[in-house]
């Protein structure tokens, strides 16, 4: 089947941020494609776009809960009385059927030129209000339960901001010539891409400050490989498949590997054969912990994230506050924690040591000064003696 453009022209943008978010059935796409752990592109496999999945959603329809199989086109225009149900694992992240119905969705607002201008420098620079406003939009179509700390909300909109820079570079190199000049190019704005913001949008990406900020996020990546499902969606199937706990070691080998079960790459056997390593020797914690067999080959997690959970869940989130069910596992925690907690005392002790040392000798100093003034005090009593008999 002939592929789909990945970007959609929209007709008729303006440059007004208050814009209506256009949700219609002509403007669904499919998720960026990246070799992120939110959406896994499969290359190798025969593109089928969101419209024609067939999905079996489960909304509330006037508050009387409904089960349906429905299309992503027929979905994204239910009427305001019905709301799709999404579920979450206990990171909070989306699983389910209605998982990636929202990926499509969010797929749609984030590649809206319209509502978020492509003239901005950053996702973090973007109109807050505009992003209150795309959050409303997804919550007006999903019925789920908010968390207290905001997570749910925060990672969203991380998401929509994720797209968005992707889609905005995806445009970039499909539309810009490099063999010909900042002027034609800049004349040869996208349908829908307002011709003053474009040209700004070129301007910016055409700086040196620019281009050294891109070559430096481009860094050697372990690609992953299975299809469109996130790997919370992946993991929960699975879970639910197996009646277990499957560990991020798992989850790495099983979306590190193609269909004929070989790795993506080198780098990924090697990482891939030493989980299995350790996996295979039992013991290991199922539970997400510092110990387990993904951290123990990859090492410390990178701030922001944690690796082989997907896009959403932060160390200090998850990491920190997980059980840790192996009572081996908790014996070498407690045991890295101590000896930590050792090394942190005897740096602790010396500093104290070398404190005190430093304040003998400034009191040593002191008393030898003070000498000194009673010295110097008294040779002045004797002068002034001396004078006062002269006289």
């Amino acid at each position: 089947m002939p592929k789909k453009p990945r970007y959609i022209c929209i007709s008729n943008a303006g440059t007004d941020k208050n814009q209506h978010i256009n949700t219609g059935t002509e403007h669904v796409a499919e998720p960026a494609q990246s070799s992120s752990d939110d959406e896994d592109y499969d290359p190798e496999v025969d593109e089928v776009t969101l419209m024609q999945l067939i999905l079996l959603i489960c909304f509330l329809d006037d508050g009387i809960t409904r089960t349906m199989s429905l299309s992503v086109k027929e979905a994204i225009v239910l009427p305001s009385s019905r709301k799709i149900i999404l579920e979450f694992n206990k990171e909070l992240q989306p699983i389910g059927q209605a998982a990636g119905l929202l990926s499509g969705f969010l797929g749609n607002l984030g590649a809206d030129f319209q509502h978020f201008p492509i003239n901005e420098d950053s996702w973090k620079t973007m109109d807050k209000a505009l992003k209150e406003h795309a959050y409303e939009t997804i919550k007006c179509t999903f019925r789920y339960e908010e968390d207290d700390k905001g997570t749910i909300k925060r990672v969203m909109i991380q998401r929509l901001g994720k797209i968005w820079k992707e889609e905005r570079n995806h445009l970039f190199h499909k539309v810009y010539d490099e063999e010909e000049s900042y002027e034609v190019n800049a004349k040869r704005n996208p349908s829908g891409i307002d011709a003053q913001q474009w040209r700004w949008f070129l301007y910016y990406r055409l700086k040196e400050s620019t281009k050294t900020k891109f070559s430096k996020s481009v860094e050697a990546t372990i690609y992953t490989y299975w299809g469109s499902k996130t790997t919370a969606r992946l993991r929960d199937e699975e879970e639910k498949k197996q009646q277990r706990r499957i560990s991020r070691g798992e989850m790495f080998i099983m979306t590190h590997r193609k269909r004929d079960s070989s790795y993506m790459n080198d780098d990924a056997r090697v990482v891939g054969e030493a989980i299995a390593s350790i996996e295979s020797q039992g013991g290991t914690s199922k539970e997400i912990s510092v110990t387990d067999s993904l951290a123990q080959v990859l090492g410390k997690e990178h701030s922001g994230r944690v690796r082989g959970l997907g896009f959403g869940p932060c160390p200090s989130e998850i990491i920190r506050n997980t059980p840790q069910s192996n009572p081996r596992v908790q014996i070498e925690e407690y045991q890295r924690k101590i000896t930590e907690l050792k090394e942190v005392a005897a740096e602790q002790k010396a500093e104290i040591t070398e404190l005190k040392a430093a304040a003998a000798e400034h009191k040593a100093a002191a008393t030898e000064h003070k000498a000194e003034a009673a010295e110097d005090k008294a040779k002045i009593q004797i002068m002034e003696n001396l004078v006062k008999y002269i006289i």
